[in-house]
Parts: C-alpha cells; structure tokens; sequence
C-alpha cells in the first residue's frame, strides 16, 4: 500500500509540475492538425518537390521491395548516379527511431508540430513564462516562410528547421551548467539537424551559433570569469557536435565525396559554351548562388506582406483598378476573372516568389521592443546574426559582402538560393521579441511606457517615410517587359496602379497590427493586474496576424487520396510503347532537358530533377544543345526520343544508338576537359573513344574493333552489371555506363580489372583476347567506412554520458 501511497503522489507531483507543458504539447498537436485539417479525412498532401523526388528514387524504392535490400546507384536519372542524396538508408541510425516517433502525427503536420513544441521548450529552458514561451512556439511555427516551404515540399529543409530551437536550447543548458542534460539534448538535436539532410539549412543555424559561442567567451573572458567556466561549456558543445557529425558519418562521408563529382563541385572546364572564360569556383557559380537574391527594399515584406506585391501572383478584387481596366477595355468577365485571379502583382527581382517571407507585425514590433528591455546575454549576438542574415539574403543586391564570403568562409558557395539565410531571422527575431516581452513585464510602470514610446516612434515613424516615398517608386518588376507585350501600355498602367493599391493596404494592415500591439502593451503597463490576460490577447494577436498572410498562401487542393498521391505522372501511350521494349537503354524527352523527374518515373532517362546534379554529365548535355551534337546521344544509347507533336508525346526511335558496350578502333588523348568537349563536335564515337591524358593508364595495348568480336550484356541490377566478351584479340571497349570511379570496380574472370573515363562521362577498359566475364559493381568503401565511425561513435557518447554523469560535480565545483 505504501508503494502504491508513493507513487501515486509521485504521479500527482510530476502531473502538478508539469501538467501545462503536457496540455501545450496537446495543443500543438491540435493546432498542426487543425491547420492541416483534411489530413483527419484520410487525405494526403501532393508536394511537387516531393513528387519528383519519388519519381527520381522509383529504382531505388523498388530494388528494396524486391530484395529487402539497400542501393547506392540508381541509372534512371542522368544517366545514372549515386542515391546518397535520395533517401539512401545506412546501418547503426538509431536516430531513425527518434524521426519515426515524430511521425506519429501524419506528415507534414508533425514538422508544424515540431515548430511549435520546440520553440516552446526553448523558452522554457531560457526562463520564460510558459505563456511567453507559447507565444514564441506560435510565431516561429506560423511564420508564412516555413510553412510556405512545407507547402511545396521542402521536408528536409523544414526538418532541419524544426530541429533548431532544440539544438539552440541544448547550449542554454550547458551555458546554464547543465552538464548531463545539455550534452544529451545537444548531441541528439544536433544529430537531429544534420540527419534532417538539408546542410544547407544546418550550416546557417551553426553560423548562428558560431556567432552566440564567440560573444560568450569574449563576453566571459572581458568579465575575467574563470577559464574553466568558459572552457567547460564551450567544449562540450562542441563535442556534442563532433558526436552528432559522427551520428550522421555514412550519408556526410558519402555526400563529401560525391560532391566532388557533381555542380556542387569545382568544374575542370576553363571556357564557358560560348569560348568566354568561366569563372574559377569550387563550388557554384556566382550567378547561381545568388539567383534567388531578395531586394532590400522587399525585405520589409517580413513585416508587410504585400509591400512589394506579394508573392509572384495574387489575386485581385474586380473593382481593382486592374479589375476596372479589363473591363472597361471590353474584356469578358469570365476572362477578366481568371486573370485577376493570378495576376503578376510582384515587382521585385527575385525569379519566382512563393510568398512573402512573412515573420508578422505584431512580433516585429515586440522584437524593436524588446530591443530596448531586454539586457541579458542573447541580445547583442541574436542582433549580430539577423544583422548578417538579413545582409547575407541580399546576395547580389549586397555584392561585397557576399562575394566576401563566397570567397572566403568554407563550403558558403555549395549552397543557392541565398535568400533562403532569412530563416535566421524566422528564428531569431521572434526569439529576442519574447525574451523582450518578459523583460517587459518584469519592468517598472516607467520603464513599459518609455520602451513603448521609443518603440512607436521609431515605427510608426518608419511607416510614415515608406508611405511618402511611394511617389519615388516604379512599382515596376523584372517580368515587366513580358507583361507589357501581352497587355499593352493602358493596362500595364492599371497592374501598376494596383500593385500601388496593394502596397498602400499591407502598409494600413502593418500599422493596424503596431496600433494593436501597442495598445495591448500600454494597457498591461497600466493594469499590471491584467498581464496575464493580456499575454493571452498578445498571442490571439500574433496568432490571426500570421494565420491571416499563410492562409491566402494554403492551397487545400494539394490534399487529395492516397490513391491520386500514387499517380503523379501517367504514363502516355507513347511511353507504354517504350515499357514493351525490355532491352537495355535510355530514353530523352528534350521539352523537359534536366529539370524535371517524369521520364525518369518510367524510363532510364537523361533527365532528371536534383539540386546536386553529376557535374560532368551536366556539362556535355549543355554541349550537346547548344552545338547540336546528335553522337552525345547515340554513346549514352538514347533508343528512343520523346518528342512533343500536337501536344501529344510521340517516341521517335533512334536507330544509332549504340547499345550497350561497344570496340573501338582509336582512343584519342586530349589534355584537358575543354579539349574534350571540344573534339565531341567531330568524332564518331563507335569508331573513336576521346579520353583526358591524366584519366587514361599509360601504356594502353589494344587492336582496332574486330568485327568477330562479341560483347553483350547478360544481366543487369543497378548496382551490378554483367558482360560475355569474346575475341580473338584485345580490344578497347567503351560502356555506355556512367563512370564513377569511388564506387564502381570492374572484374575480368573475378580478377580485378582497370577501368577508366572516355567521352568525357563513360566507362572503358581494355579487354585480353579470349572469353570473359566482365562484371561492374558497385560497393562504395565510403559507406562501409561510414557505418563503422557512426557505430564507434555511439559507443563513445555512451562513455561519454557515463563519465559526464560521474564526475558532474566535479564540473560543478
């Protein structure tokens, strides 16, 4: 009885303690639900990067259906290359154990629900109120950017975001001298963020933190605090961090090396397709780093949505002066309609635009606030980083500092899209607004007043100067010479007019949001009896500001059944008719080139859809149609050809194509990678093999094609390839398989083979006289090498926790 006696006041005492963290918990799950509603109706969401992502993995997915067994090269796209960065699955992930009990909220609304319930246990662990620290959980979960991203289908990209406010809040607990509770929080947060696979995004969150660990120890060691109080947490963050690289050892190790062989890499060519020299990088190139550059005049859309026009296309009311303009030049309504629908609204520099990176008014103006009560260590560096975030989105329109760190700071020019650097401030800024809002409340009634007269000032005074300076402004876009064409000059005049109504409106929504913060604020100043109803005012606020902007951005159209999610591409006749062919081979389909993933659902195709394309592959097909190369296609065994007529795919057969492994009479030696691409413009590839000097074994032996020779493929598995070759002589045999020396090796008999790269992207290899099996497999090292440092490492961090554990007061001491 008295066992039953103390646990049952144990029960009571934890359910006391903690009850309202559970109820948040419960809440953020109703809320991700809610948002994601038709979900509860058994629909799922069709998300377009997703989709192409399952058509680029069909091989992949299929080969462990079949076998229950794990791929690491798939040839239905690009030819073929490595699955690392295509959801490839590694031994030791007891990290994915971690992943699948989030899933237990169907996707995507378990990454909402991780939004919301990790930055509020991180405004627990910082010492805020649990109704602050709600507040911060709706602000960074409904800020538009990520859900916008979710929406589309950046899954990795939102996971690793979903993660931050965990690995953020796993430092604050080893900066706070929680050693055994930070370390674990920050390995596996960390591990976490890594695992999530969009670098990208976890190299942006370390910048932040690199910013957050150097002002601690500067900060420490200006206030001469003891260096093991600096030493202490600093080192086992970092450890934590070594753990969590060690976590993720077989997908970074394989993607590090495959780097090097795709666009993320340096490129070997000098001179650009049209004899201009080409930039030296290591990375991207300029221009395609910075594409997706935001303008500094629309970065106020993060706190005026429709400041610069709003997304890409919007839509507008009829009495619009657009609206009236259709009109009155005789436009039909229906059409008129449809056009106002989707009309080009926004006139800023960036290709496309979604949405409004949105972070929302009423927390921008507690982020100014907090600015002047909060005092403690978080500010000066969160300031530090959403100053470089904003600085760094800029990308071109900031071309010093970012050439500056293109050129300087590590791996910074792998990653496009710079713009995307704003999620420092979808996490950071409303971070310094809540711990701004707690430092407001603890504040005396003349402290509140001050801060909040300083603050309206500043913004409302802001305001003011962007609506006079609307005179100064073009309300003109980059697409505008487009638009001009189809609508000519009256009603390019009247789009203009409308974008100017829009701005003058998210301009008065902006200034009603500040008017009611600022009202809320003043009136918790002056009834400070009333706080704890007005925080709930406070985050109702924040709550309908966000949800208002990301609801006009939520297309529930993308929810559909299952059975629709399992049909994105439907197969053609035409492609119906390539499916009965069962030999070996490729297939193009020009109208998409290497953008786009649909042949590849059902075919070995060219094409493709990734953000790390094979490099060289890359660049021969950029040869082939800028200079019309027909051989390109013929050595790749392009069979057939998927050409659009009368907005019908018809498959023209391509009677040259070479097959599958072929003899050659020449193998002719250039000196470099432009000297190659350059001698493919007149060769003929089933006579001649061109190789680059430094690729090429010296002392090659080899007899002219014999036309008695025999070479054939018996058997073929995306991981391994089987020949039959016979001859009287040895022969030069090129295979129109793509050559990737870090993992494929080439037998001859089972006795190890040489083989090495021709025509710039294929195969080859010098067979002896007689009859042989040749056998192509590939069994990367890099993953085996991998696996076995994630194992080591998880024995480490156990030893690791155990001595932490042991000597923790020590540490404390």
């Amino acid at each position: 009885m008295l066992k039953i006696s103390n646990l049952k006041s144990s029960m009571t005492n934890f359910f006391t303690k903690n009850g309202v963290h559970l109820i948040a918990v419960l809440v953020a799950a109703v809320l991700s639900l809610g948002y994601y509603f038709p979900l509860l109706q058994g629909k799922k969401i069709k998300q377009s990067d997703v989709v192409q992502y399952d058509a680029m993995a069909r091989q992949l997915k299929e080969y462990r259906v079949e076998t229950g067994q794990e791929i690491y090269w798939i040839d239905n796209a690009f030819g073929g290359m490595p699955t690392f960065q295509l959801g490839a699955r590694y031994a030791y992930d007891i990290l994915e154990g971690l992943h699948r009990i989030t899933r237990v909220i169907p996707r995507p609304a378990h990454i909402l629900f991780l939004y919301l319930i990790g930055a509020y246990f991180l405004g627990i662990i910082l010492g805020l109120s649990w109704r602050v620290s709600a507040l911060l959980g709706i602000a960074y979960g409904f800020s538009t950017y990520l859900l916008i991203i979710l929406q589309v289908g950046h899954n990795t990209k939102a996971l690793a975001l979903a993660y931050m406010p965990f690995v953020f809040a796993g430092w604050v607990l080893l900066q706070n001298r929680k050693w055994v509770w930070g370390f674990v929080l920050s390995t596996l947060a960390l591990g976490m963020n890594i695992k999530a696979n969009h670098y990208q995004m976890t190299y942006y969150m370390l910048l932040l933190l690199g910013i957050v660990l150097a002002y601690f120890i500067v900060s420490r060691l200006w206030t001469k605090e003891p260096f093991k109080n600096i030493f202490s947490p600093v080192f086992l963050w970092i450890s934590a961090l070594v753990l969590a690289l060690g976590f993720n050892a077989p997908p970074l190790l394989a993607t590090a090396e495959y780097a090097q062989f795709s666009t993320r890499g340096a490129s070997e060519l000098t001179q650009n397709l049209d004899g201009s020299p080409k930039e030296k990088s290591s990375g991207l190139d300029y221009d395609y780093i910075t594409q997706y550059s935001y303008g500094i005049f629309e970065s106020l859309n993060l706190i005026s949505p429709q400041i610069q026009g709003g997304g890409s296309t919007e839509s507008l009311p009829m009495d619009s002066a657009l609206g009236k303009a259709l009109i009155s030049a005789q436009v039909p309504r229906s059409q008129a309609r449809a056009f106002l629908n989707d009309a080009p609204t926004y006139w800023g520099n960036q290709p496309i635009l979604e949405a409004p990176a949105y972070i929302g008014a009423a927390i921008f103006f507690l982020f100014v606030l907090g600015c002047w009560t909060y005092k403690g260590f978080y500010k000066i560096p969160l300031l530090i980083g959403l100053g470089f975030s904003l600085a760094l989105s800029w990308g071109k329109n900031f071309p010093l500092l970012t050439q500056f760190f293109i050129e300087y700071f590590p791996l910074y020019n792998k990653f496009r899209a710079v713009s995307s650097i704003q999620v420092l401030l979808e996490f950071g800024l409303p971070l310094l607004a809540a711990l701004g809002l707690q430092a407001y409340f603890k504040a005396s009634s003349s402290a509140k007043i001050m801060a909040l007269r300083n603050t309206s000032i500043l913004l409302f005074g802001g305001l003011l100067l962007i609506w006079v300076s609307k005179g100064m402004l073009s309300f003109s876009g980059a697409s505008d010479g487009y638009y001009r064409q189809v609508l000519g000059d009256s009603l390019m005049a009247a789009l203009m007019k409308s974008r100017q109504e829009l701005f003058l409106s998210s301009l008065g929504r902006t200034a009603l949001y500040f008017v009611l913060t600022a009202l809320l604020l003043l009136w918790i100043a002056l009834k400070p009896k009333q706080q704890v109803k007005g925080v709930f005012l406070l985050i109702a606020l924040v709550f309908f500001d966000l949800f208002g902007v990301i609801q006009r951005y939520t297309r529930e159209d993308l929810f559909v059944s299952p059975r629709q999610l399992t049909q994105n591409f439907q197969a053609t006749t035409a492609d119906r008719q390539i499916l009965a062919d069962t030999t070996r081979f490729r297939v193009y389909e020009p109208r998409l080139g290497l953008s786009h993933a649909r042949t590849a659902n059902f075919h070995s195709a060219i094409g493709g859809y990734h953000g790390a394309k094979p490099r060289r592959f890359e660049e021969l097909i950029e040869q082939m149609q800028s200079q019309q190369i027909p051989e390109v296609l013929n050595f790749l065994n392009v069979k057939y050809i998927l050409q659009e007529n009368e907005q019908r795919l018809q498959a023209i057969s391509n009677p040259s194509a070479l097959g599958n492994a072929w003899a050659v009479d020449v193998l002719h030696q250039v000196p470099n990678a432009d000297a190659c691409l350059k001698a493919m413009k007149s060769f003929n590839p089933q006579v001649t093999a061109i190789g680059l000097d430094t690729e090429i074994p010296k002392d090659l032996a080899f007899s002219p094609a014999d036309n008695n020779t025999q070479i054939r493929l018996k058997n073929a598995q995306p991981n391994r390839l089987e020949y039959y070759y016979e001859s009287d002589q040895s022969q030069l045999i090129v295979f129109s398989e793509m050559y990737y020396a870090p993992g494929w090796k080439a037998s001859i008999d089972g006795g190890e083979a040489v083989h090495f790269c021709v025509n710039y992207v294929l195969r080859a290899m010098v067979v002896p006289a007689g009859t042989h099996e040749i056998i192509f497999t590939f069994d990367p090292p890099v993953v085996r090498f991998g696996e076995g440092v994630r194992l080591a490492t998880w024995g480490l961090w156990v030893l690791g926790l155990l001595g932490l554990s042991r000597f923790q007061h020590k540490l404390e001491a």
